[in-house]
């Protein structure tokens, strides 16, 4: 009776422990895939695939936008957390469990036009000042191929004002690496954005987002989460 008894607390404490439990999900403006509209809501293509999935799967959830990377060092160091729109790399792959692909993107060189900037290779853009985001896949990415902080390469935390910062500190920065995706975004809102151009698409970097989390997250709420990004597959097919 005694053990019947244990038993049957431990299955109500676990219950009650499910019924309240909250994924902490971290994410940053990145458009079109994830971005607050002008109504201060978080809308774009990566959003309404997490919803989806975290809506089939049945795990209650909180999203919330923050620089990359305190998002980042938040999904690296909390338990509990996951994180999107993340690209995988090296440096990257043995620190998160990648649960589901998002989208592929495209990254490019981009440098004012009056500056007039022709380049063909990554080793010709060593030469310039590069602005990247702090701890994003295209600062490891430059890292890993023989950029220097504080020498050609220049760490921002957003690129809320990368047009401004390009037109305006000249001597500081020549180029920036963004998202083709997101240029496109910031073209169709940002007026200054049309004295950008690409200079240099780096076709080998196009990559696959995906919806990561803590290595540690619960094996279970890892596996609901699976679940329902397959059985939405399946849902679509």
């Amino acid at each position: 009776m005694y053990l019947w008894v244990l038993g049957c607390c431990c299955f109500l404490f676990s219950s009650l422990v499910q019924a309240n439990y909250t994924l902490n999900i971290v994410t940053e403006n990145f458009p079109k895939f994830q971005y607050l509209n002008g109504e201060g809501e978080l809308v774009g293509s990566a959003v309404d695939k997490v919803k989806a999935v975290l809506d089939k799967s049945g795990v209650d959830y909180k999203i919330s936008v923050q620089s990359w990377t305190t998002a980042y060092n938040t999904a690296a160091r909390d338990e509990n957390t996951c994180i999107f729109s993340m690209a995988k790399n090296e440096v990257r792959s043995e620190k998160f469990n990648w649960i589901f692909p998002i989208s592929k993107f495209t990254t490019s060189f981009y440098a004012l036009k009056s500056s007039q900037i022709a380049l063909e290779t990554i080793e010709e853009t060593k030469q310039y000042k590069v602005a990247v985001i702090k701890d994003n896949y295209s600062h490891q990415f430059l890292i890993k191929n023989g950029f220097i902080e504080g020498y050609n390469l220049v760490l921002i935390n957003s690129f809320d004002r990368v047009f401004e910062l390009l037109a305006t500190r000249r001597k500081f920065v020549d180029l920036v690496i963004l998202s083709d995706n997101q240029f496109e975004f910031k073209r169709q809102n940002e007026p200054n954005s049309a004295l950008l151009e690409p200079v240099l698409t780096l076709h080998n970097l196009d990559t696959e987002l995906y919806f990561a989390c803590n290595k540690h997250l619960s094996p279970h709420v890892t596996r609901k989460i699976m679940s329902g990004y397959k059985q939405l597959e399946l849902d679509r097919q």
